[in-house]
């Protein structure tokens, strides 16, 4: 009797030890998804730019309508989630609250830039590379300065200064935002018909977003600094002022 109460002892304890590691393996299930839950608004940054950028550059209507769409959801998502993108690599990033003053300035200090590449590139007698259609303007203005500016102002300039830690804190920041500016400008080089006065107008440009990103701690100020400038070229381009 005592024997087979023992059995069904052990009988039940491997019951139960089955049942203890069905509990935990579906807590750790709910508990890796309640985890992803908590980067909601990281996973919409991306899953909603990237997706918005693809769409707007399409060659058919519909898409690009759906690209609109996307693009003014992620927009919602980039301005309410500004001091709250702190997890999936997006801390790197900087994506912090400016005030309304500061928005002010930047934009302010975007158009002005733009103005003046505006007329240089009259002087010159250059055109600003402004591509024509409303879904291209769209990519120009609202979604292209993010995501320049979320990977030049805020991962590379952020590796920078890692890489220039070591020299004092006003040659570090000088150093980093000339070298991101430098990349910056080759990276343009993929737009066919870049000149050689356009790569130096976007090495200054870099500088000065650089120098907003530095002014502000945030990488959104100098995306909102970006497209301005953007919106000034074309608005040159919409009024028939420039090519």
């Amino acid at each position: 009797m005592a024997q087979s109460d023992f059995a069904a002892d052990r009988m039940w304890a491997k019951k139960g030890s089955g049942y203890g590691m069905l509990f935990h393996g579906r807590s750790a299930r709910t508990g890796w998804i309640r985890e992803l839950a908590g980067y909601w608004r990281e996973l919409l940054f991306w899953m909603l730019l990237l997706p918005a950028f693809g769409a707007l550059g399409s060659i058919r209507p519909r898409r690009q309508f759906g690209g609109l769409i996307e693009a003014c959801a992620f927009l919602l998502v980039a301005i309410s989630s500004t001091g709250k993108l702190k997890n999936l690599g997006l801390e790197f990033a900087v994506w912090n609250r400016v005030d309304r003053r500061a928005a002010a300035a930047c934009s302010v200090a975007g158009l002005f830039a733009g103005g003046a590449i505006v007329a240089v590139a009259s002087l010159s007698n250059q055109p600003l590379g402004t591509e024509s259609g409303w879904n291209k303007a769209m990519l120009a203005i609202a979604l292209g300065p993010v995501l320049e500016e979320v990977i030049f102002r805020g991962y590379l300039l952020s590796a920078a200064l890692l890489l220039t830690r070591r020299l004092s804190a006003s040659s570090s920041a000088v150093a980093s935002i000339m070298g991101v500016a430098i990349v910056f400008s080759i990276a343009h080089l993929t737009t066919h018909g870049t000149t050689p006065l356009q790569l130096c107008c976007i090495v200054l440009t870099g500088c000065l977003y650089g120098c907003i990103r530095f002014r502000y701690r945030s990488t959104a100020a100098a995306a909102l600094a970006h497209a301005a400038y953007n919106l000034a070229l074309y608005f040159s381009y919409w009024s028939g002022i420039s090519q």
